[in-house]
């Protein structure tokens, strides 16, 4: 067996190794604040002050997990940050809303992001981030075929 694969020269590696990186960071960050919030509620935080109402099934898809979505979606409305209710058109189907509390820790939050941002990219060009956003974008893409 040949040994030319370098883990630490694996693409996939690296992207990996940045998003454990970023998630503990992003959870440093949560919990500094007195928050007890995961990348993945905060994702879902986001796209709800964008589009409130957006359905369930539409977060699930665009996070890829069914059953873990709905676990989140359960545990953020137990903490009182969303508000899951029967969409009025069709019953089967359940809008998503968030609540004066959720819009706090959105608002917080953006603010600790965007200051760690700051101080994370302050290395980095747009013109890198154009390049890196061009990449990921192609490698997912042909990922998805």
């Amino acid at each position: 067996m040949s040994d030319s694969f370098d883990l630490e020269n694996s693409y996939a590696y690296l992207i990996y190794r940045t998003v454990r990186s970023l998630r503990r960071q992003f959870m440093r960050l949560a919990s500094a604040n007195g928050l007890d919030l995961y990348p993945e509620q905060w994702f879902v935080l986001v796209r709800l002050m964008k589009q409130p109402g957006c359905s369930q099934s539409d977060l699930s898809r665009d996070f890829d997990d069914r059953p873990s979505m709905a676990r989140a979606l359960r545990n953020m409305e137990e903490k009182g940050w969303i508000k899951i209710q029967a969409d009025p058109e069709d019953r089967r189907k359940n809008q998503v809303y968030p609540t004066k509390k959720g819009s706090e820790i959105y608002l917080l939050m953006v603010s600790v992001v965007t200051e760690e941002r700051k101080r994370m990219f302050k290395k980095l060009s747009a013109q890198d981030f154009k390049n890196f956003k061009r990449i990921i974008d192609q490698i997912y893409e042909e990922s998805m075929d």
